[in-house]
């Protein structure tokens, strides 16, 4: 199963993608937001056996791709 979500924002720097899943990190000013909204959902992606594929291009926006094994439980 896959979620997809994009936006057409500025996009992500090449050299900041291996960093957007650390709590904290942010490159927004000081005093705005805590960066703690893609940590969290990379942890229960993750949790639930599932990863996630970023793509995106700086000034075209970003894709985050949301990849889930199928499991099928026996009722």
């Amino acid at each position: 199963m896959e979620i997809s979500v994009e936006d057409s924002g500025v996009g992500i720097e090449e050299d900041k993608k291996n960093q957007i899943f650390e709590p904290f990190f942010t490159t927004k000013e000081s005093g705005n937001e805590t960066g703690l909204g893609l940590s969290i959902v990379f942890g229960i992606v993750t949790q639930l056996g599932g990863m996630i594929d970023v793509e995106s291009e700086k000034g075209k926006g970003t894709l985050f791709k949301l990849l889930f094994s199928r499991i099928i439980h026996d009722v």
